[in-house]
């Protein structure tokens, strides 16, 4: 984030349950520029990621500092004022916020954490990439990253309680990675360097996040994945052939062998051993 690039990213078209995301774009406030007050018809989510100055809301003044976030609702006459330090760095979400819910208070001003301010910077960072990528792997990654940032925002004006969020996100990336493997497990070619472009994460950063979330690594997830479809269809009578393949395996002798270091026993002897319902053998 050392040397501003602008950054406009319009129609993104997510909405959730109460929220609709129309535009993000990274402001840079210039030395010469105060603004003046103006009002939206939309509502305004405005993340301070460097400088300080002061932002006046309906005639309210909040210091603005990096960390600092601030909503400005429909309608409601605004306008930053920088002081004289480095240039203020701002990332502003056009969001409706849809939510009839009257016992949700949203509070103008908000602080975030020092971890989660460079979670966010690591964010708009990795949008800069994401402009020669195809549209639909775009549009994948790009939402990714917007509701990674989203998150701790919305927690820290009010619109999400913090608590309820914290139990959500405890093991959703975890959640999201085996929902993927679970659903492409007969694809050989899935990596991790695939998912993490699909989820918008850097693979190494990924991998981290699983770590940290399950204590496992994606090699790991994947195994326990692969290991429980395969003695599922092993317990059915399915040839180790099928299940092979099922799991993503084209080698039949390397699967035998993984199979045997996961569970002390081939994949044969293991399905003599816990079938169920005997099928046709066809090893």
């Amino acid at each position: 984030m050392r040397n501003y690039r602008p950054i406009i990213i319009e129609k993104i078209g997510i909405t959730l349950p109460g929220i609709e995301i129309l535009k993000l774009r990274l402001n840079e406030h210039l030395p010469e520029i105060r603004s003046s007050f103006h009002s939206h018809e939309h509502g305004q989510i405005l993340i301070y990621l460097r400088g300080c100055g002061e932002q006046t809301v309906q005639g309210k003044r909040y210091p603005a500092r990096a960390g600092t976030v601030i909503y400005v609702g429909p309608n409601e006459r605004h306008r930053f004022e920088r002081e004289r330090s480095r240039q203020p760095l701002c990332l502003v979400i056009d969001v409706n916020l849809l939510s009839k819910n009257n016992d949700r208070s949203i509070m103008t001003l908000g602080e975030l954490p020092a971890t989660e301010l460079n979670l966010i910077r690591s964010r708009v960072s990795q949008l800069f990439g994401m402009s020669g990528t195809g549209s639909e792997d775009r549009i994948v990654a790009v939402g990714a990253v917007i509701l990674d940032i989203l998150d701790p925002v919305l927690r820290s004006i009010g619109w999400l309680e913090t608590k309820v969020i914290k139990r959500q996100r405890s093991g959703t990336i975890n959640v999201r990675v085996g929902k993927i493997i679970n659903d492409k497990i007969a694809d050989a070619s899935l990596s991790l360097s695939i998912i993490s472009k699909m989820l918008g994460f850097q693979r190494d950063y990924l991998n981290r996040l699983l770590k940290k979330e399950s204590g496992l690594t994606f090699s790991q997830i994947r195994s326990q994945i692969r290991l429980k479809k395969a003695q599922k269809m092993l317990m059915k009578g399915s040839s180790v052939g099928d299940v092979c393949v099922a799991v993503g395996m084209n080698d039949q002798n390397y699967f035998a062998r993984w199979f045997r270091s996961q569970v002390g026993t081939t994949p044969t002897k293991w399905r003599l051993q816990n079938v169920t319902a005997i099928g046709p053998d066809r090893d």
